[in-house]
């Protein structure tokens, strides 16, 4: 049977406190669960599993919350015209070699697609918001996974700041027009973040 291991972040600490802590010597606790054990076990919040360890998800504010809703109502209005559908906080196989999965906070997928627990088809756009404690280094991996498996939009948005990357060709290009153009193959979605931006101060 196939094991991984269960990696949990630790809130970040100031470096003097971490060497003289005994206590953060060591920041990360790993657990034996099967690959089996994973797809069948709900999380709160869900998880992710990466190269044979489950990773925890950093929890979002209010902001990113309202960020998220914000979004899934922005594509809801083409599900029945166009035939997308946006959805929250569901598992994604990104690598089928590995069983690599990930949960992106939101996905946009064009129908048709497979509507099974875990999504194999391939999403047009990702949507990474980016929590407080999450780094640039895990956007940065999560999104070369969803362009590796062909997404051709991975968008990142900052609540806090108010800021929009798409990652393209393996590095993050800032967007500063006020919208980007989404292709779905067949249509075009123009993504007017400044709208979004200025909704999610409502």
């Amino acid at each position: 049977m196939f094991l991984m291991k269960v990696a949990r972040r630790r809130p970040r600490v100031r470096l003097s406190r971490a060497l003289n802590d005994p206590m953060m010597t060591s920041m990360s606790s790993t657990t034996l669960v099967s690959l089996e054990e994973y797809l069948s076990t709900s999380y709160r919040p869900d998880r992710e599993y990466v190269d044979g360890v489950l990773l925890e998800r950093n929890v979002g504010t209010f902001k990113h919350g309202r960020l998220q809703k914000l979004v899934i109502v922005f594509f809801e209005q083409f599900e029945e015209s166009q035939g997308i559908e946006a959805l929250p906080d569901v598992r994604l196989l990104v690598n089928s070699a590995t069983d690599r999965h990930r949960v992106p906070d939101v996905m946009v997928l064009k129908a048709p697609f497979m509507k099974d627990d875990v999504i194999t088809d391939v999403p047009v756009v990702v949507v990474e918001v980016k929590s407080p404690d999450d780094t640039m280094d895990d956007l940065l991996e999560r999104c070369f996974d969803y362009e590796k498996m062909g997404v051709r939009y991975p968008l990142v948005m900052d609540p806090e700041h108010k800021l929009i990357w798409l990652f393209k060709h393996g590095s993050f290009q800032a967007l500063a027009n006020g919208a980007v153009d989404l292709d779905f193959g067949g249509f075009t979605v123009s993504f007017p973040y400044t709208q979004i931006w200025a909704k999610l101060e409502r």
